[in-house]
């Protein structure tokens, strides 16, 4: 990866830590669901670099999207770190959010489902214009408020969150991470099974 994505990376990493901090001074529910979208919004509309919303790209390949999970959620925390001091407030919540991810069965089906509502949000339709248009922010609100709402696992926002509350399982946020991943893939299969890499090759 480039210099550029790199920072595009952190970036978007802060973005999502700072819709985690938003929902938990909201006290959660819609309008902290809401407000929290407007890290997402602010993640596609600046381009910014989220594993999440790009896993199912096919222009990055399995190590750049690697590499972007790792800076997403490395900045994330960092994020969060600072969160949990300057605003101690928000740690207890921010618990109460991490204590839901210990099934390792139930985290799995969180992060497939949330990793459908964060394709949704950011890649559909495919047909969509590639720099960033405000048609899109329909896609994200409704996105956000959905994973959030049912409680499905981000594993960028899992990361924040672990963070503020400072402390969370070893294997919480990679297990998201693949069903962020799994997800995706899934939802863009059934939608569009033409774009899938696979077909692709054979063609």
């Amino acid at each position: 990866m480039t210099k550029a994505s790199l920072a595009r990376s952190a970036a978007a990493g802060v973005l999502i830590c700072m819709g985690c901090i938003v929902n938990l001074k909201a006290g959660g529910g819609i309008p902290g669901a809401v407000l929290f979208s407007a890290g997402l919004w602010f993640v596609v509309n600046f381009n910014a670099e989220l594993f999440t919303g790009r896993v199912t790209q096919d222009r990055y390949s399995p190590l750049q999207k690697l590499v972007m999970l790792l800076m997403n959620v490395i900045v994330a925390g960092a994020c969060g770190l600072l969160a949990s001091v300057f605003l101690p407030d928000i740690t207890e919540s921010a618990a109460k959010i991490v204590a839901a991810y210990a099934d390792p069965l139930k985290v799995l089906w969180q992060s497939v489902m949330c990793g459908v509502c964060m394709y949704l949000a950011t890649s559909w339709p495919p047909a969509a214009p590639a720099s960033p248009d405000q048609s899109r922010l329909p896609f994200v609100v409704y996105g956000v408020v959905l994973f959030i709402i049912s409680g499905y696992g981000h594993s960028i926002a899992l990361a924040g969150y672990a963070a503020i509350a400072r402390g969370v399982a070893w294997w919480v946020i990679p297990l998201a991470a693949a069903g962020n991943a799994l997800g995706s893939y899934l939802i863009r299969f059934l939608l569009s099974p033409e774009s899938v890499p696979w077909k692709k090759k054979a063609e």
